[in-house]
């Protein structure tokens, strides 16, 4: 239920108001709708009654009364009574509390200055300047934590674990759940920002097209898993401490962790004429050993750490090297030889990808159902070298899952 001012309080606060562009009178009429929220017909006649007698409302909410004073038709007020109103009920003034809003979010785009970030906070001040507010929104501006959030991946100046971030972060802050319990910091990135901080993370100029949102979160720096590296072939890597590792032995494939991205870079590449990267596990683990070639598994969109040490490997290549990519027939697999091209190996060319290709593992059973919002991105985007999986995915309508050709 609410009171008679809580009621003229929601009839006035809106878009124009909040925007500060709202002027004017309103002239309800009383219904049974009216009636139901206030609580009856006794409640509207009482609280009527004491706004008449209030000297600080007293004329500037006013009434149309009939049968004696035992009914009102209609309830007449102007836009301006409302600060009045709002110090009645001891709440803040919407319009005030817009300008509160952009005010915050100015000192959040003033930290994020020359980046990619300041655009977003220009629209979002934008939104709040023409009156717009979602109960989302509101809650992200009264907490501030979501721009805590942006404002510390932009800052990071080292990759650092989901729940470490989320731990330092959230150190001093106490958020509960759903059914009231408290998140402990290590868990309230991941609870309660991450799908937020995500959507707005798709702006970023290091976002590619198909990333997965933990791929998305590893391009600004926050790893969600144990991150590694895997390969197979002749590479010597050097660490830091100037030791040298060969990895030519190693038939079966090696596997470096983090640090050793962190602290390691491609020295040579004994013999190797052949680069391959391969997205699919399946096809990466199957493929056979061969002298002159280095295949590297790219599991989807190569990590920051990742990209530093691979890039490296075209410094230290012969001339002539050739680099080659695997990836999946799929909208996704145009994507992630795209990003490779373009943020790892720019001699990077496709391998098993074409016509031919497609064709043959659609006679094979591996056909999936092209999805419509799927549909609607590669019909869109250039695919460049790929233009013709491209046109072979859009004229059938599949895509290819590659581990049925296993």
């Amino acid at each position: 239920m609410k009171t008679l001012i809580q009621w003229i309080m929601g009839q006035i606060d809106g878009k124009s108001y909040r925007a500060g562009k709202a002027s004017g009178y309103h002239h309800p009429k009383v219904d049974n709708m009216l009636l139901q929220q206030l609580g009856g017909r006794e409640n509207l006649i009482t609280q009527a009654k004491a706004i008449e007698k209030d000297p600080a409302l007293g004329g500037k909410v006013t009434f149309d009364w009939w049968k004696m004073g035992s009914e009102i038709k209609a309830i007449h007020f102007a836009v301006d009574v409302m600060p009045e109103l709002c110090k009645k009920e001891g709440v803040e003034d919407p319009r005030i509390r817009q300008l509160r809003y952009i005010e915050i979010l100015q000192g959040w785009k003033k930290r994020a200055e020359q980046t990619w970030l300041e655009e977003y906070y220009d629209e979002q001040i934008r939104r709040l300047a023409e009156g717009n507010l979602t109960q989302t929104a509101q809650g992200n501006l009264e907490d501030g934590h979501l721009y805590r959030c942006l404002d510390a991946i932009l800052r990071l100046e080292e990759p650092v674990e989901k729940p470490i971030f989320s731990a330092r972060l959230f150190r001093d802050v106490t958020v509960r759940g759903k059914n009231g319990e408290r998140i402990t910091p290590s868990k309230i990135f991941r609870s309660v920002y991450e799908t937020k901080v995500l959507g707005i993370l798709t702006r970023s100029p290091a976002y590619a097209e198909g990333m997965s949102g933990d791929e998305v979160l590893e391009a600004h720096g926050i790893l969600t898993y144990a991150q590694t590296l895997e390969w197979k072939g002749s590479l010597v890597y050097q660490l830091n401490t100037g030791e040298e590792i060969d990895t030519s032995g190693n038939r079966y494939g090696t596997i470096i962790n983090a640090q050793t991205l962190d602290h390691g870079l491609p020295k040579r590449l004994p013999g190797i004429k052949k680069i391959f990267t391969i997205e699919n596990k399946a096809n990466y683990e199957k493929q056979k050993f061969r002298e002159g070639e280095l295949y590297i598994y790219c599991h989807g969109f190569f990590s920051p750490k990742e990209v530093r040490f691979l890039k490296k490997i075209t410094e230290v290549a012969k001339e002539g090297t050739r680099y080659c990519h695997w990836g999946d027939l799929d909208y996704g697999g145009i994507r992630i030889f795209q990003f490779n091209k373009k943020h790892v190996f720019p001699e990077l060319v496709p391998y098993k990808m074409g016509r031919d290709d497609y064709e043959a593992a659609l006679d094979a059973g591996a056909g999936v159902e092209l999805e419509e919002y799927k549909r609607e991105k590669c019909e869109k985007m250039d695919a460049g070298e790929l233009e013709e999986l491209q046109a072979c995915i859009l004229e059938y309508g599949l895509e290819i899952e590659q581990e049925l050709l296993v």
